[in-house]
């Protein structure tokens, strides 16, 4: 896709510019994706995940959320077009995917989400990737670390203090026995 918006814009590229690229069928992308918008929001999703599954396991929530932009920003032609011939749905599967990124999180510390931090969880989820939408729509103007920091920054203090604190090591007879169980036959 990168190579296909190198040389046209956005809204000018079809399936087939795609799959001539890709050196796939029609009938293989569609088996996997319903539009050229869909593959966008894939690789958004994709690049959700990577950073994002991080925050409150390895990663604090500036360099989780760096990562994710990182990723999105090696493909600004894509998303810069994509961005600004679209418009942008909050029902983005990467939203989503970020609020259950940090439930799970949450669950894993033994934390119970009342119905105020799923407010929470909503609110920084929608305002993070509104913020990205804005970075891109505005040339990247800011370095991605910089994005990162004023993401990090809306986070309420409560929820700060969990997801940039390490988890609690896990026991290593606890971690051996999910492996033993978790082996094949």
């Amino acid at each position: 896709m990168a190579a296909v918006t190198a040389r046209k814009p956005f809204s000018a590229i079809t399936v087939q510019n795609i799959c001539d690229e890709c050196g796939i069928s029609r009938s293989t992308f569609y088996r996997s994706f319903s539009s050229i918008k869909d593959v966008a929001y894939w690789y958004q999703l994709y690049c959700a995940m990577l950073g994002l599954y991080q925050i409150g396991r390895t990663l604090n929530i500036t360099k989780g959320h760096a990562a994710s932009i990182r990723l999105l920003s090696e493909l600004f032609p894509v998303y810069g077009n994509f961005f600004r011939n679209w418009d942008y749905d909050f029902s983005l599967p990467s939203v989503t995917t970020h609020i259950e990124e940090m439930r799970t999180v949450l669950a894993e510390r033994g934390i119970v989400v009342d119905a105020a931090v799923e407010y929470q969880l909503d609110g920084i989820a929608r305002m993070a990737h509104h913020m990205i939408e804005r970075w891109f729509n505005s040339g990247m103007d800011i370095t991605v670390e910089q994005l990162a920091d004023i993401i990090a920054s809306q986070y309420p203090e409560n929820l700060r203090r969990i997801f940039d604190t390490p988890p609690t090591p896990r026991d290593p007879a606890q971690v051996a026995s999910m492996l033993i169980g978790a082996a094949p036959c």
